[in-house]
Formats: structure tokens, C-alpha cells, sequence
């Protein structure tokens, strides 16, 4: 098929939180999922490959992939996730989610397998993929999921955009850590370094701290982050944190000083200069905004 007549169909699009001890058994689906690990950790096995999934990575689990999840460890795991077809066909309504093996599909279910049009020569996706900015496809992804759950008039039309949207976003994603990080001796520093920060966005962090840990002088940590992302290891950490601030003010009722705590800032006041000089609207206003906006594109849609 050409990629110009894309259409995607999203059968499920949900935040899904699991407490431990708990396992998913080998399947193999018959669309695609995108699971975004959020928080925990989880042994992710796709096609006799073991990965130590911690928050940050993304896994695409592609149709007739065998797959299995189980979480490392005491905590949950968070994983927002979608199941899609890159293409809606005529039985895209009818398809379910495949919690079976081969051997266990009747000749009707094994007619539902998606051709995989991801692993090609125009676009070749991994199965898993280290993301250089999380809170980006956060943002995406739970935008996807609130559009999915609230169904308002032509939801299938802005869906279909959100998740082309993201797709292109993680493929261009991809393709850019390749070229970047092609015989880079400080690769897996870099990456240990950038999964530190994502996994402790709920405090301060401090460059003492990453310079101890991970036994690297302060000012080589800034040079080298720097040429990577374009910005210093601290404030990296401030992006982060304060993007994960706005998917909470928008896809959460949470307090604004809860959010201020569960982030690990000083205090609300703290919060709100840090969240107005990065996005240029106070937390309170922003979330004003927001719901402003889904209030009056509600109106429209009814109008």
C-alpha cells in the first residue's frame, strides 16, 4: 500500500496502571501496539529478545510479533498504550485485541493479521526505541487517549491525525538518534545519563550528583549534553519535568500544589515561576486555557 492513502484505525487507546506481581503471557496480535513504559520497570520479550523496559522507552509490537510482559520488582508499571492498523480495512471494526498464540487462532482469526508496513525499506521501525524527549510522546499519547475516550463528534477524524502525528514524530525520532549517535563512543553514557534524569523527574536533580554517579567531570557532562540536546543536563531535567506538569494539568483534576509536590518543586510558588517562564502562562492560567479550548471545540462540534 502507499503511504500516501494512509488511514489509520485506532481500536483502543488507554492509561493503564498494574500492580505487581504480574505477567503477560506470550501473544502475538494481529494489529499494532505502541506501549509507552511511563513508570516501572517490566521484562519486555519480543521474539526471544529480553528488554529491561524502565520509564522512557517506547516498544511497538508488530502483527504476528510473539511478545510477553512481566513487571521487574514490588512497584506497578504505568503504560499507556494504542492499538491501531496503519490502514483501516473493511474488518477493522470486527478485529479484538489477540491475547493468543498462533496455534490457538481459529482460520477467521488468522485472516485478522495486519500486513506489517512498519519494517519496510521506506519506513523500518525498531521494536524498541529509547526516546530523547518522553514527555513528547506523553503529551501525545494522552492526548490520543482523551480524544478516544471522550468521543465527541468526528473524534475519528482528529485521532487519525494524532496518531500519524506521533508515528511521524517517533520514525523522524529514530532516524535522527541513528545519525547522531553513529560511532559516538559516549552513546550508552549519554543514554544511562538521559534515563537517570527521566526516571527522577519527581525531584531536584543536581549536576554534583550526575557528576558523581555516573564518575564524569561537571563541565565534560555539560560539553557533551549540550552537543546532544542542545541544552545542559539541569536544564534538560526542567523540561522534562515541566512537560510532565502540563499532561498532568490537562489530563488530570489534581491540585496544581499536589502536582507542585509530586514533582519535586520547593513549593507552589516555586512551581508556578519555573512553569511561567518555561511556557509563558501561569499553571493556573494554562489549565484555564485548556479547558477553555475543549469547552468551545465542544460547542462547535455540536453546533
Amino acid at each position: 500500500m502507499s503511504f500516501q492513502n494512509v488511514s489509520p484505525y485506532i481500536r483502543i487507546a488507554m492509561d493503564s496502571i498494574i500492580q505487581s506481581p504480574w505477567m503477560l503471557k506470550e501473544r502475538m496480535l494481529w494489529d499494532y501496539e505502541l506501549l509507552y513504559l511511563m513508570e516501572g520497570r517490566a521484562d519486555i520479550t519480543i521474539e526471544d529478545k529480553t528488554y529491561e523496559g524502565r520509564p522512557g522507552d517506547l516498544f511497538l509490537f508488530k502483527p504476528g510479533q510473539r511478545h510477553s510482559i512481566q513487571i521487574i520488582g514490588d512497584n506497578p508499571i504505568r503504560q499507556p498504550h494504542v492499538h491501531f492498523d496503519l490502514f483501516e480495512q473493511a474488518d477493522s471494526g470486527d478485529v479484538k485485541v489477540s491475547f493468543k498464540m498462533l496455534q490457538d487462532m481459529d482460520e477467521t482469526e488468522r485472516s485478522w493479521f495486519r500486513k506489517d508496513e512498519l519494517s519496510g525499506a521506506l519506513v523500518d521501525l525498531p521494536t524498541y526505541i529509547r526516546l530523547r524527549e518522553p514527555s513528547r510522546v506523553e503529551q501525545q499519547l494522552f492526548g490520543i487517549i482523551s480524544e478516544f475516550e471522550a468521543k465527541l463528534p468526528l473524534y475519528e477524524w482528529r485521532l487519525k491525525g494524532s496518531l500519524l502525528e506521533l508515528i511521524t514524530y517517533i520514525v523522524r525520532e529514530h532516524a535522527w538518534n541513528g545519525r547522531l549517535y553513529e560511532n559516538n563512543l559516549h552513546q550508552e553514557l549519554l543514554l544511562d545519563i538521559e534515563r537517570y534524569i527521566a526516571a527522577h523527574v519527581h525531584r531536584e536533580l543536581k549536576l554534583d550528583e550526575l557528576s558523581e554517579r555516573f564518575h564524569i567531570s561537571k563541565y565534560y557532562l555539560i560539553h557533551l549534553f549540550n552537543k546532544v540536546f542542545d541544552v545542559s543536563p539541569i536544564q534538560y531535567h526542567q523540561r522534562i519535568r515541566l512537560e510532565r506538569a502540563k499532561n498532568m494539568i490537562r489530563h488530570t483534576l489534581m491540585p496544581l500544589q499536589e502536582i507542585a509536590d509530586q514533582l519535586g518543586f520547593s513549593g507552589i510558588h516555586a512551581f508556578s515561576r519555573a512553569f511561567k517562564k518555561k511556557v509563558g502562562v501561569s499553571p493556573a492560567g494554562f489549565r484555564k486555557e485548556f479547558r477553555g479550548e475543549h469547552r468551545s471545540e465542544s460547542v462547535r462540534f455540536f453546533i
